[in-house]
């Protein structure tokens, strides 16, 4: 049977948590056909963890695109059966009525695409971050990175992924952002439909991929300014940009480079409050992976 929707995972040496986000789609309430895509990135694929079965079949597969996440969510997306496609990261779990929800929603509005509200779980603390709005539009999210703009929350129209909004961009430095950068491109053609309420579970471990990678998310959030000219437009989200990469630059000890980016953010925004982090950090005053730490307490990042 052709599945109605298909929900690409990528992983990489977290197999354990593999097998919960497996079960949580197969787990949803949608009455029809669902397919999971796990796709191995850069190790060795356990092929033990496919099943034909005709309602909720998964199929295993190597990441044969460029090494990194948006690779390997473009291979899974490139080999899913469905009109419309899903993602989820390995760490993370996909809440009961999630595909029910937004796949309704899109029948409903006509959008090429939906992104909803999610939970994010640090220990045994659980943060509910709700969306907030109905829609995100371009101009929102070149003010503010909204918490909806997240790959592991999006279902999108096989066909606009590939045809009008493209596949993720595999040259973003280390990946970083990808998701970020493929949410303002597909705002950009229209607005998101947004279910507001959490519809997965975001599991932040000590593992996380990016953490204390601070050049590549400096590299990466260089590359998003250049690639998406319109935030120059826009002070308060140059500021927020500029404010990240500074606190990026004096967590890896770029002093005076991050020096330099403080000052561009606040010539945009003066009370942008990454770019007075980023200072704290500059000037010792306060150790980098306490603010990062203080942060993911309440379930937020820099």
């Amino acid at each position: 049977m052709t599945p109605d929707l298909s929900v690409v995972i990528s992983t990489h040496s977290r197999p354990a948590m593999l097998r919960q986000a497996i079960a949580a789609v197969r787990a949803q309430t949608w009455p029809g056909v669902v397919e999971t895509l796990v796709v191995y990135d850069q190790t060795e694929p356990d092929w033990s963890l496919a099943t034909s079965d005709t309602h909720r079949p998964v199929r295993v597969l190597p990441n044969h695109r460029t090494p990194g996440l948006p690779g390997s969510r473009n291979a899974g997306a490139e080999a899913a059966a469905a009109p419309v496609l899903g993602f989820c990261d390995d760490d993370d779990l996909w809440l009961p009525t999630k595909a029910v929800r937004q796949l309704n929603l899109l029948e409903e509005s006509g959008a090429e695409a939906s992104t909803s509200g999610i939970e994010i779980q640090v220990g045994d603390l659980v943060v509910e971050r709700r969306g907030e709005g109905p829609e995100l539009t371009f101009e929102h999210l070149l003010r503010k990175r909204r918490v909806e703009a997240n790959m592991v929350t999006a279902v999108v129209r096989a066909h606009s992924f590939w045809d009008h909004i493209g596949p993720l961009d595999e040259e973003v430095p280390g990946g970083y952002a990808e998701d970020y950068e493929w949410v303002l491109r597909a705002a950009r053609r229209q607005p998101i439909t947004v279910a507001p309420e959490p519809l997965v579970m975001v599991r932040w471990t000590s593992a996380s991929h990016f953490r204390d990678r601070w050049l590549t998310i400096d590299r990466a959030l260089a590359y998003l300014e250049q690639k998406v000219p319109e935030f120059r437009g826009d002070a308060r989200g140059w500021a927020r940009l500029e404010g990240q990469r500074a606190f990026a630059q004096a967590a890896a000890g770029r002093r005076g480079g991050a020096l330099a980016t403080v000052w561009s953010s606040l010539r945009a925004h003066p009370v942008e409050p990454r770019a007075w982090l980023a200072l704290g950090v500059a000037a010792g005053l306060v150790p980098a992976d306490a603010v990062v730490n203080g942060l993911a307490r309440r379930g937020r990042g820099v």
